[in-house]
């Protein structure tokens, strides 16, 4: 049966109009019940009460609003946070959410790999996230990935851009996308990493950040050497050729 909207003042309205036909042509009171549920566009009384039951589930389930105020009021007041949401909009997706001690907040899609940055060294930024009667749609920033020590995203943030992110309770965070993802989506996180990547300006501040030296990541840049995230190692050009 398709799921129609319905209120209990939808309902109500129903059961009315079944009693003032009862009263003025006599009739099963079950059988009058059918009679409007149809005329409504059900396909039976039962389907109406079906359908009110799922929209009161759906209506206690929205959480997601003020899951999102909450993550950016505790990264407003430096306070560490990692939530997950309940089925919102789908029934098979979660969302998380987490805020950092630094002033950082974000929600992700851990299915999609999807990023929406809330607060920016706490700045709150502005995102839309529109609540629709029967799904949530969200204007993402861009993608993320958890890369060895860095929370790696790629957007179109004017405030944000596409850059690596030290400092990030990752361990933490990694072990909550795996709990809710699906089975697939692992397997394809596993096999469908990149293993290495440049070592910019911005990778460099945040390994010196790690204490790494950083002469030694300038003269590995000078000898062409890449960075692999998930090793934390710097790799030398001789090495990719051995991998070849």
């Amino acid at each position: 049966m398709r799921f129609i909207k319905t209120t209990p003042a939808q309902v109500e309205a129903l059961k009315k109009q079944a009693k003032r036909i009862q009263r003025n042509g006599g009739g099963k009171h079950a059988d009058l019940l059918n009679r409007v549920a149809r005329s409504a566009g059900y396909d039976h009384w039962h389907h109406v009460c079906l359908c009110l039951t799922e929209t009161e589930q759906i209506k206690g389930s929205r959480q997601l609003l003020p899951e999102v105020e909450a993550i950016i009021q505790s990264a407003l007041a430096g306070k560490g946070k990692i939530v997950v949401t309940g089925p919102e909009a789908l029934a098979s997706r979660q969302f998380v959410l987490f805020a950092t001690e630094d002033g950082d907040a974000w929600l992700l899609d851990p299915e999609e790999d999807k990023a929406l940055c809330l607060v920016w060294h706490g700045e709150r930024q502005e995102v839309v996230i529109q609540d629709l009667p029967m799904q949530i749609k969200i204007l993402w920033h861009g993608d993320f990935e958890l890369n060895g020590p860095f929370f790696a995203v790629r957007t179109d943030h004017p405030g944000v851009g596409s850059r690596y992110i030290g400092g990030y309770p990752l361990d933490t965070l990694r072990e909550t996308l795996e709990r809710v993802r699906s089975a697939d989506k692992r397997i394809e996180q596993i096999f469908g990493r990149e293993d290495v990547v440049a070592i910019t300006p911005e990778i460099i501040r945040q390994l010196v950040g790690q204490r790494w030296e950083e002469a030694t990541l300038l003269e590995a840049v000078r000898a062409g050497a890449q960075y692999s995230p998930s090793r934390n190692t710097v790799l030398y050009p001789a090495v990719f050729g051995e991998e070849e």
